[in-house]
């Protein structure tokens, strides 16, 4: 079973929301931290705008912040 891919800044105040309404909701993600200065490839792809947080499920539209 593939996971939906949580990106996430663990300094920014709409990830952090993010992750805590995951977290109380009981879905399952796979969490990646990343450096808002070094952008990974496949989250720029998924969401070109570059904000966090940002879910990309494996079927179906991307959730952008």
């Amino acid at each position: 079973m593939t996971l939906p891919v949580l990106y996430s800044f663990r300094r920014c105040p709409y990830a952090m929301r993010g992750r805590l309404a995951i977290a109380i909701s009981g879905v399952e993600v796979e969490h990646r931290e990343i450096l808002l200065r070094d952008k990974p490839d496949a989250m720029l792809k998924a969401s070109p705008k570059g904000t966090v947080p940002v879910v990309v499920p494996p079927d179906g539209p991307v959730i952008e912040e």
